[in-house]
């Protein structure tokens, strides 16, 4: 196999799934964020029950993680909580996890989600594990999926 080119396939396949979906105008800067993002991390392994929103956050927070971006990070906490404790938490968890989210992660998924979720993150690397609790934010969860992060 030549290198680089399971990335090239997986950007233009994604690329190609956006375009198709309907954007006449073209991809717009935070589907082409998400595919670069998706092409340049190793796929996570995932078990349960995700939902869209739950799986699309659990992706961003093992991305952020491999990045080192704390700042990312915490863009992505629940309105529960400081935004010091957020930053803190953020900054706690890339110091501690960042190594294992390089390599394969598996994200196992509680129960079918209402408006909360556990998910159970194992770093296969370095056999660490990490609890998540995500939660639907803002008035009646029109804020989306979020993280606990405190």
């Amino acid at each position: 196999m030549v290198p680089g080119r399971p990335v090239a396939a997986a950007l233009a396949a994604a690329l190609s799934a956006i375009l198709l979906a309907g954007c006449s105008s073209g991809p717009s800067d935070a589907e082409l964020a998400y595919v670069g993002d998706y092409a340049g991390h190793p796929h996570l392994r995932v078990t349960g029950y995700p939902v869209t929103g739950t799986l699309g956050l659990v992706q961003q927070v093992v991305w952020r993680l491999a990045d080192g971006s704390a700042d990312r990070l915490e863009k992505l906490a629940s309105s529960e909580g400081s935004a010091a404790e957020h930053r803190d938490a953020a900054a706690a968890w890339v110091r501690d996890y960042q190594q294992g989210a390089k390599g394969s992660v598996t994200a196992d998924f509680g129960d079918d989600p209402a408006n909360r979720q556990t998910v159970v993150l194992s770093f296969h690397g370095t056999g660490q594990v990490k609890e998540l609790q995500l939660r639907l934010d803002g008035r009646d969860g029109g804020d989306g999926w979020r993280i606990l992060m405190k």
